[in-house]
């Protein structure tokens, strides 16, 4: 598939002084030098232009210099060029940079125009320069205009394009199937999945040119309109996006490990896109779900305050309008998920429905180990004996006698670099071996 040349279109502007000056002043307007005239007949003059003419010249005819894309910020596992990078590194012309689960970049391009890559997305810096000519006015000062292109080979990106800078053409994304072009806008390209089996556009603000590469066809798109591309089908429709998802205006509040959100449903949308932010404007990334129902679960984010992204998915996979909103995570109080003792034949048992870990951003496969040491006093130093747990629920603690104990609780895991603890305060009453006893451990506050 050959890809076709982009030109220039160039105003002329030149003094009266003949027809030699002329032509010479056309030929540097292409981006070509004389350095003298071979000895033999010169070829017929070719017609001039007139003054304030319009000249297309390919771009390939240009006088150019590249110019560096910033990264400035980074989430997660980015690469650049198979080289795990940060926030504040710069790009060549044919880089590739690829974030990972849970990942996500941002990059500025020389103009100021900025593209948000999603989790597990992969993209080519294609073209990032400068083109040196003309400006289009009478005056004829020389300009730079800026040409920019990236190549999405998996996943999906968002972005906003600078409406100021001067262009020697849009803005192009290009995807295996389509060539979408703009010159100041926001949008939104995805590459074909598992879920959605076509490439796709999306528009947000401004216009786009949507390019059906295979076929050569193309198809403008407006403000709230999308497209998915069908390297077999030469004809594109552009279809409306469904609307934004409607919150009620306030701030959802949820306590882990039972984070999970509901939001309210869209008409039409077939699935829901959720995606989660630790800032306002979306330029930190964490988490990026296509949901099969309006309900998302949030156990793997940190606890704090995250900002929400909604959109309705439709029959073809295109992503509605943005609906955002935040949502407050609560760390539970407890190491140990509902923690209690029981008294049994065997003695004072502790038991605990699982083990939640503050620095997991999700729960740890491997199985957690308990350790859970008895002491006399508030301040930790009389020891009256511990017990440990591999994998289980539940472990005997170390015979003592009626009182007030204090039982210090450490969990690690394989996965996690540091074990984390927390103390209990408990009351063993004197008749504890005559009467059921069954109570909730009361955490110390503070924990040490």
């Amino acid at each position: 598939m050959k890809e076709k040349e982009s030109v220039m279109k160039l105003r002329v502007s030149m003094p009266p002084r003949g027809p030699a000056v002329s032509r010479l002043a056309v030929l540097c307007v292409a981006g070509l030098t004389l350095t003298g005239l071979p000895a033999m007949a010169a070829p017929p003059a070719p017609p001039l232009a007139a003054q304030g003419a319009t000249l297309t010249t390919p771009l390939t005819q240009l006088r150019f210099r590249s110019t560096e894309v910033h990264l400035t910020h980074t989430v997660g596992d980015v690469k650049v060029n198979g080289q795990s990078v940060n926030a504040g590194v710069r790009l060549q012309e044919n880089a590739r940079i690829s974030t990972g689960e849970d990942s996500s970049a941002v990059l500025v391009l020389a103009d100021g125009s900025q593209v948000k890559l999603m989790p597990r997305t992969i993209a080519d810096v294609t073209l990032s320069r400068y083109y040196i000519a003309p400006d289009r006015s009478k005056g004829g000062r020389m300009v730079n205009w800026f040409a920019a292109k990236m190549r999405l080979a998996q996943g999906a990106l968002e972005a906003a394009v600078n409406k100021v800078a001067p262009r020697a053409k849009p803005l192009e994304v290009e995807t295996t199937t389509s060539l979408i072009g703009v010159r100041g806008t926001r949008f939104r390209v995805a590459a074909a999945d598992p879920t959605a089996r076509q490439d796709r556009a999306e528009v947000l603000q401004g216009v786009v040119n949507n390019e059906n590469t295979w076929k050569g066809s193309a198809i403008l798109l407006e403000q709230g309109q999308g497209a998915a591309v069908d390297p077999n089908q030469a004809e594109m429709a552009a279809v409306k996006l469904l609307p934004a998802v409607r919150f009620a205006g306030t701030t959802d509040t949820l306590m882990q490990p039972n984070a999970i959100w509901t939001f309210p449903t869209v008409p039409d949308a077939r699935s829901y896109r959720v995606i989660a932010s630790g800032d306002a404007q979306f330029e930190t990334v964490h988490l990026s779900e296509k949901l099969a129902g309006n309900a998302v679960n949030l156990n793997g984010l940190t606890p704090g305050t995250w900002y929400l992204r909604v959109r309705g998915v439709d029959a073809n996979g295109l992503e509605g309008l943005d609906a955002d909103t935040r949502v407050v995570l609560h760390a539970p109080e407890s190491l140990l998920l509902h923690p209690s003792l029981y008294a049994q034949s065997s003695g004072l048992t502790l038991r605990w429905s699982g083990v939640y870990f503050q620095q997991a951003k999700q729960s740890p496969k491997a199985p957690s180990a308990v350790t859970a040491t008895v002491f006399a006093d508030p301040g930790l130093t009389r020891s009256a004996g511990a017990a440990e747990a591999r994998g289980t629920g539940e472990l005997v603690l170390p015979a003592v006698g009626p009182g007030t104990y204090y039982l210090r609780v450490s969990a690690r895991n394989s996965e996690l670099a540091q074990p984390e603890h927390q103390t209990y305060r408990i009351l063993i009453p004197a008749n504890v071996g005559s009467l059921p006893y069954h109570v909730l451990l009361e955490r110390v506050p503070t924990s040490s």
